[in-house]
C-alpha cells in the first residue's frame, strides 16, 4: 500500500510539474506575443510611422508659413521619439523577465520566438535611429533632447536580440560624447 501510494505521489508531482510548465510556457508565449504587438499597434505604430516621415523628409521638415520650422510638427516628433523609445524600453523588461525565467521555467522557447519577430524590427530602427536623433537635434528643433537613458535601454534591447553592431556603437558614442559636454542627460 505504502508503495502504491507512493507511485501516485510521484505521478501527481510529475502531473502537477508539467500542468505548471505548460501554464508557465503559455503565459511567456503571451507575454512576447504581447510585447510584440505593442510594438506594431496603436499609439506606438503612428509614433513609427511619424518618425519614418521625419526621417525619409515626406514630414515635418518644411518650414510654415512664417519660415521658421514648425514647432507643433516638431513636438509631434518629439513625442512619437520618446513613444516608441519607451516602447523598446517595454520590451526590453519584458524579455529580461522572460529571459531570468529560462532555468526554471522553461520560457527559452518563448524568448527564442520574441527575438525571431524583433529581429528585423530592431535592425532597421538601429539603422535609422542615428539619423532621426541628429535630424531632431537640428538647429530650430530639440538640441538637448535628454534621451540617454531610454536610448541606452534601446542598445541593450538590439544588442542582446541581435548583437552588438555598428549602429548601436555610434549610439553609445554619442550619448558619451554628449554626457561628457553635460547635455542630454535628465
Amino acid at each position: 500500500m505504502a508503495a502504491a501510494s507512493a507511485a501516485i505521489a510521484v505521478y501527481a508531482a510529475y502531473w502537477a510539474r508539467r500542468t505548471a510548465r505548460g501554464t508557465f510556457t503559455h503565459t511567456a508565449y503571451e507575454l512576447a506575443r504581447t510585447l510584440h504587438t505593442d510594438l506594431t499597434t496603436g499609439t506606438t505604430a503612428h509614433a513609427r510611422d511619424v518618425l519614418e516621415h521625419f526621417r525619409s523628409g515626406t514630414r515635418y521638415h518644411q518650414p510654415g508659413p512664417d519660415g521658421l520650422p514648425p514647432t507643433a510638427g516638431t513636438q509631434e516628433v518629439l513625442e512619437a521619439y520618446f513613444a516608441l523609445l519607451w516602447c523598446f524600453e517595454r520590451i526590453l523588461i519584458g524579455r529580461r523577465t522572460l529571459s531570468e525565467q529560462q532555468n526554471w521555467n522553461d520560457t527559452g522557447p518563448a524568448v527564442a520566438f520574441l527575438d525571431n519577430l524583433l529581429t528585423w524590427h530592431l535592425k532597421r530602427w538601429a539603422e535609422r535611429w542615428p539619423t532621426i536623433r541628429t535630424a531632431l537635434k537640428a538647429p530650430g528643433k530639440v538640441p538637448d533632447l535628454r534621451d540617454h537613458d531610454s536610448l541606452n535601454s534601446f542598445c541593450d534591447l538590439v544588442e542582446e536580440v541581435t548583437g552588438p553592431n555598428e549602429h548601436t556603437a555610434q549610439l553609445r558614442t554619442l550619448i558619451q560624447e554628449e554626457e561628457d559636454q553635460g547635455t542630454g542627460t535628465t
